[in-house]
């Protein structure tokens, strides 16, 4: 192969999205292109010679099947494997044996970050909501008008001292229609919420997230909840909708109390982030909102699809709560991060908003 082919086979590695990597037999990384560089934000003058476990920690069984791949001359797909690499939680590997001349020479591994569902949902979700927001306007005043219909039905038949045969089933079938109406109507105005721009201004968070908990009081206390605040008196204010994030913080909090039906413990932290973010030139920092319960906690199968709209696993629910809740923070240029603590119990879900310019 001439030099103008190796230089086009080179710039053609590296203008590659995904990170490649090749080892010797003995597991050595003896090549890295540019992406795996910013990958690992390491120059290859500290990559090269150094081995996968030196890169991060976790990597012991991509070594382990890279050395198998090298032996048994077969390649391996890791599809969504743990991977604590510059921030990302999860990624995709794809080892493969190097044959030159008809002989094994090591092995080559492409790695990139595995995007949630929810994540690859997010682009085709702005259009839905936007489609749900106009079917829930044209039904929601027919559905008014169903309702009101009910109720002079009920009184009509209702009266006081008016006995009339089978009033007792009137009654319980118009009763049937008014609860149906109002649990539609609930759906639609959280279809219409979704839709609707946000109003962002100041917004002192922990007055909302005080609000959010009085409104939930009377469950707290039916609910045998303890409830636990930790909170950070000298958090600046957001840059919000009081609203809608009074409708996320609800959201959040009823779904701890439902993951309790037993009782528990609830625990609502505020706290600056750790983390900062570069957007238009300017460093940016988060306000984090974190609420935690000690229900039984998220299955790691369903963790990526919880913020999918209409995804439940509740008898009565709808599958819009987190789906709305994520595209409410979206709008706000913040994000949700949801895990197992520690411990292994309950969940916590960490709202990051940032903080007002």
């Amino acid at each position: 192969m001439g030099s103008g082919s190796t230089w086009d086979l080179e710039a053609l590695i590296n203008s590659l999205t995904e990170a490649v990597l090749l080892l010797d037999k003995r597991g050595s990384i003896t090549f890295i292109n540019k992406t795996g560089e910013e990958f690992f934000r390491r120059s290859h003058q500290e990559i090269l010679g150094k081995r996968l476990t030196d890169l991060y920690p976790g990597a012991r069984a991509l070594a382990g099947l890279a050395k198998k791949a090298m032996k048994e001359l077969r390649s391996f797909s890791i599809k969504d494997t743990e991977a604590k690499i510059n921030g990302m939680s999860r990624v995709d590997v794809d080892i493969s044996p190097f044959i030159v001349d008809g002989r094994c020479g090591g092995a080559l591994l492409s790695i990139r970050e595995n995007l949630s569902i929810a994540e690859r949902e997010d682009s085709s979700f702005d259009s839905l909501v936007y489609l749900l927001g106009t079917i829930a306007h044209e039904i929601k005043n027919p559905l008014g008008g169903i309702k009101g219909a009910a109720q002079l039905l009920k009184r009509k038949f209702m009266k006081e001292g008016e006995v009339s045969r089978g009033a007792d089933d009137v009654d319980e079938y118009i009763n049937l229609i008014i609860r149906e109406t109002d649990r539609l109507n609930t759906v639609l105005q959280n279809y219409l919420t979704m839709s609707k721009r946000s109003v962002l201004q100041q917004v002192n968070v922990h007055e909302v997230l005080e609000k959010a908990i009085s409104i939930m009081d009377l469950s707290l206390k039916n609910g045998n909840i303890s409830l636990h605040r930790f909170y950070d008196p000298s958090l600046p204010r957001v840059f919000g909708d009081g609203g809608k994030l009074l409708q996320v913080f609800l959201n959040i909090v009823k779904n701890a109390l439902e993951a309790m039906p037993r009782g528990g413990t609830l625990s609502v932290m505020t706290r600056p982030s750790g983390e900062y973010v570069v957007q238009n030139g300017q460093i940016k920092r988060w306000a984090v909102i974190s609420v935690r319960d000690t229900g039984k906690g998220i299955p790691k199968n369903e963790m990526q699809k919880i913020f999918l709209p209409f995804y439940t696993k509740k008898k009565k629910g709808t599958g819009l709560g987190l789906a709305l809740s994520k595209k409410i923070i979206k709008d706000h240029d913040g994000f949700i991060k949801v895990e197992r603590p520690d411990s292994g119990k309950g969940t916590v879900f960490h709202i990051y908003i940032p903080f007002a310019p």
